[in-house]
């Protein structure tokens, strides 16, 4: 008898400490579903579910891009930019030369990358003020491309892992560069790829 209260003060207390656990982590899980909203510690908004990005149609250098080289194994901001790349096209490209210059120690494991609908007419100038951007064209060949992207008014800057999966951008007419420089000090500090 005294075998059986021992093994039943056991599961008791085994059960009021796993208990809390299980149930936390289904609710946390099953947030969504349950109509909870889930607060984040980023600035930027995150793509749910990534998306894994395809290339297919895209020129770099007048060449056929190489997903390898353009999306995967570093971690990329992408800006596309419109076919007029006025002053917030500039503010967004200066920006992310900013953010890769700011990463200091990790600059290397970071790459900015500007998509023109056609080449652009001032490509001495963008290689000479951004020469470690790459230019990419994405025409009405890569349209598939294209549509991999949320659309916004705002010029977005999108983030895009080292597997090459889109999964976070960032809005707005003037963001602000020290939230994101938070964002990616963190993201780089606790990713284990790129």
């Amino acid at each position: 008898m005294a075998m059986a209260s021992g093994k039943k003060t056991l599961i008791g207390l085994i059960a009021v400490f796993v208990a809390p656990i299980i149930l936390g982590s289904l609710v946390f899980l099953n947030a969504d579903r349950l109509g909870l909203s889930v607060e984040t510690t980023n600035y930027g908004t995150l793509v749910k579910p990534p998306v894994n990005l395809s290339v297919e149609g895209v020129l770099v250098n007048q060449s056929p891009a190489d997903v390898e080289a353009l999306v995967r194994n570093k971690w990329t901001l992408l800006y596309i930019t419109p076919s007029d790349c006025g002053e917030a096209c500039e503010a967004r490209q200066a920006l992310m030369k900013r953010m890769r210059l700011l990463t200091n120690e990790d600059m290397r494991r970071l790459q900015t990358v500007s998509v023109y609908p056609q080449a652009p007419s001032n490509t001495a100038e963008l290689t000479s003020n951004y020469s470690k951007m790459k230019i990419a064209i994405a025409d009405e060949k890569a349209s598939e491309f294209l549509k991999q992207f949320p659309k916004f008014d705002e010029h977005p800057i999108y983030v895009i892992d080292p597997l090459g999966n889109l999964m976070m951008y960032y809005t707005g007419d003037s963001p602000d560069i020290k939230r994101i420089m938070k964002d990616f000090k963190r993201i780089l500090k606790y990713s284990q790829i790129g």
